[in-house]
């Protein structure tokens, strides 16, 4: 099944389940870091030419999870029109999923600060861990991007991973600044 196919189905579900939710002024950080958990069959359309879901296709499962999170939580809070873009992401691959499989994804918010959110992601097939992830993302509006106090995540909430991960991505960014300066 096409992705656009999935996510069009997701969105219809949700909006028939959020319908009988009733709207919240404030979202409690249980609710915001409550995992979205779905299932999904690894179809045709799924598959890489080795015979196995290919690294790309686990991203795009990420992002029907996220979309469901930030879709609940927006008609919780009563907000319009609130998207989300990857700054960075993760993951690690510890053992194939094959075609038919019938996968687990489970997407749960692991921290914030003022400008990110950051999500855990693990990836099972009867009840195994078969891949894990993280995303960093920050949440944007029609004035561009906003701060991650709209949804009601205030200050910093982060932990010994996002950190580390953090200054990986700082020292990455460095490590090429200092390529490029030797290349010219």
């Amino acid at each position: 099944m096409n992705m656009l196919i999935r996510f069009f189905i997701m969105v219809s579900l949700l909006k028939q389940q959020l319908k009988q939710q009733s709207i919240s002024k404030h979202l409690s950080v249980e609710t915001l870091t409550v995992p979205v958990v779905r299932h999904y069959r690894v179809l045709p359309p799924d598959m890489g030419f080795r015979d196995h879901l290919p690294n790309y296709r686990y991203l795009s499962f990420i992002e029907l999870n996220i979309t469901n999170w930030l879709m609940a939580c927006c008609h919780q809070k009563g907000i319009k029109n609130l998207g989300w873009i990857i700054a960075m992401q993760e993951m690690v691959y510890l053992k194939q999923i094959k075609f038919l499989d019938k996968m687990t994804v489970s997407s749960r918010v692991v921290g914030w600060d003022k400008k990110y959110v950051y999500f855990d992601h693990q990836f099972f097939v009867k009840n195994q861990l078969m891949a894990v992830g993280m995303t960093k993302f920050v949440l944007t509006n029609k004035q561009g991007k906003c701060a991650t106090e709209v949804l009601d995540m205030i200050g910093e909430q982060l932990t010994d991973v996002i950190d580390s991960w953090n200054q990986h991505q700082v020292a990455i960014k460095s490590t090429e600044s200092i390529k490029s300066t030797k290349a010219a």
